[in-house]
């Protein structure tokens, strides 16, 4: 006989809130990041030291790109920052307030790394230290970006929220 106490054999504990944004915040800064050295530095012929640089230009300009190593790992830092920001506000929203998003883990990925994409490139980039023009162009690292952003990102975060979940 089982207890009321036991969870039911071959059940899956949810996870906590916290390993959620720990795991869904390092997928979403692992593909943001291996997408942006891919294409700008593979693709693009860009010095893959300059991708980390551009993300801690954001915070202190254009010094960052005489910064070396030490603007590379700021750089990263920053990265996975704003992946744990991005991860922890989706965890909190979908727990506290729209709990759909946990049952529809697919469909609020995507769109969620959609979110993700235009409000970065369309609000924050402007307002850093590097003053960033919103733009669509060129149209291939655009889609490419919202393609990453919405498979790669989005969905790292929306599925590990949605094993926060309670399973029945």
């Amino acid at each position: 006989m089982i207890s009321t106490t036991e969870r039911p054999r071959g059940a899956i504990a949810p996870w906590t809130p916290l390993e959620a944004i720990f795991v869904g915040g390092l997928l979403a800064g692992a593909c943001d990041m291996g997408y942006a050295l891919l294409w700008f530095s593979g693709v693009k012929g860009v010095p893959w030291m300059k991708i980390p640089q551009s993300v801690a230009a954001g915070l202190i300009g254009k010094p960052s790109f005489d910064g070396g190593l030490a603007t590379v790992f700021l750089g990263l830092g920053l990265h996975w920052l704003i992946a744990f920001i991005w991860t922890t506000v989706f965890v909190l929203v979908a727990r506290n307030a729209l709990p759909s998003l946990l049952r529809k883990p697919i469909p609020a990925g995507l769109a969620y790394g959609a979110f993700i994409y235009l409000f970065m490139n369309w609000v924050v980039l402007p307002l850093d230290a590097m003053h960033t023009k919103p733009h669509f162009a060129p149209w291939d690292t655009w889609l490419t970006g919202l393609f990453v952003h919405m498979f790669g990102i989005g969905l790292s975060i929306s599925i590990a929220a949605s094993k926060t979940a309670a399973r029945t």
